[in-house]
C-alpha cells in the first residue's frame, strides 16, 4: 500500500509592518514667556511653541490598508537664548500619536494628539525657574516624502495656573527605517 500525502504551507505574512522613525525639525509661536534684553540694546522672546526638536518612535502600516498608517514618537523640544552669558532654556518631551492618510505613496495628510511633559524653563539665575504643566492638544500634519509642514494646538499651564499658548507651525523631516 503507497500512501502519498503532499504538504502544503502557506506564508503568511504579519498584518502590520513596523518600522523604526526618526524625526527632527523646528517649529515657531506661541505665547511669549520671556524677554530677554543684551547689554548692546538688542532683545530676544522666548515663545512657548518654538524650539528645535528631535523624536524616535515607530511607523505602522497596515498590509490590508494601503492608505492608512500611524506613527508615534517621543523626544526632546529645546530653545535657548542668544546670550553668552546664561543658558536660559525651555525644554519638554513631546508624545505624539498622528494617523494619517496615505495619498499616492509619497503624500501623507496626519490629525492626531499631541502632549508635552516635563515643560521647564531654566532661567540660569537671571530669571526663576518656572515648570509648567502641559496639556493634551492637536497636532496636523500634511507631508511628501521626508518632509512636513506641522502645525500644533497646545497649551500649557504655569505654577500660578496661568494659561499659556504652546501653538505652533513647524516644518519637520523623517526617515524611516526599511525592514526589509
Amino acid at each position: 500500500m503507497l500512501i502519498y500525502s503532499e504538504a502544503h504551507s502557506q506564508q503568511t505574512k504579519n498584518p502590520l509592518i513596523a518600522k523604526f522613525l526618526i524625526e527632527g525639525g523646528g517649529e515657531f509661536g506661541g505665547d511669549e514667556i520671556l524677554t530677554v534684553f543684551f547689554e548692546d540694546g538688542d532683545n530676544q522672546k522666548m515663545r512657548a511653541g518654538q524650539g528645535g526638536f528631535l523624536t524616535l518612535g515607530g511607523q505602522f502600516e497596515f498590509r490590508e490598508t494601503k492608505n492608512f498608517m500611524l506613527r508615534a514618537s517621543i523626544g526632546i523640544k529645546y530653545t535657548t537664548t542668544a546670550a553668552d552669558n546664561a543658558n536660559i532654556r525651555l525644554t519638554r518631551i513631546p508624545i505624539h500619536l498622528m494617523p494619517y492618510w496615505v495619498i499616492k505613496e509619497d503624500f501623507r495628510l496626519g490629525v492626531g494628539i499631541t502632549s508635552h511633559q516635563n515643560v521647564r524653563l531654566k532661567g540660569d539665575g537671571f530669571v526663576d525657574d518656572i515648570d509648567f504643566k502641559g496639556t493634551l492638544g492637536t497636532r496636523f500634519e500634511i507631508g511628501y516624502k521626508w518632509v512636513a509642514v506641522t502645525y500644533t494646538i497646545l497649551d500649557y499651564k504655569s505654577e500660578m495656573g496661568q494659561k499659556i499658548s504652546a501653538n505652533s507651525l513647524g516644518l519637520s523631516f523623517s526617515y524611516v527605517f526599511s525592514n526589509k
